[in-house]
């Protein structure tokens, strides 16, 4: 089991430093982007939104979820079901002189 672990990780080994030498660094590296991207059309901030700036911004209060607060209405209780499950049924009886058991799984009916 060691020899098989040894020469796993050996061929392993051996495969990953030919995969680096096979992609040149410099092929590995043409993919990625030179600037942020989006990112920098985030971060330069847009003039047109602080033209009007003249503080006469309208505060609305809004309540509607306290208005429409109510109550829920009374339920009735669920109505019953019944259900079919599984019960384990034991008999006892007297056999040559000693008190025996037998049990035996039998499918009833059951209020849930």
């Amino acid at each position: 089991m060691d020899r098989r672990l040894f020469l796993t990780g050996l061929l392993g080994l051996a495969g990953a430093a030919t995969v680096a030498g096979v992609t040149r660094p410099a092929q590995a590296l043409a993919g990625v982007p030179g600037g942020n991207g989006i990112l920098d059309e985030l971060d330069q901030s847009d003039a047109s939104l602080f033209d009007g700036d003249d503080g006469s911004a309208e505060v609305v209060d809004v309540q509607y979820r306290r208005d429409h607060w109510h109550r829920p209405p009374p339920h009735r209780p669920p109505r019953r079901r019944r259900r079919r499950v599984w019960r384990r049924v034991c008999r006892r009886y007297w056999s040559h002189g000693r008190r025996r058991v037998r049990c035996w799984r039998e499918r009833v009916w059951v209020w849930i």
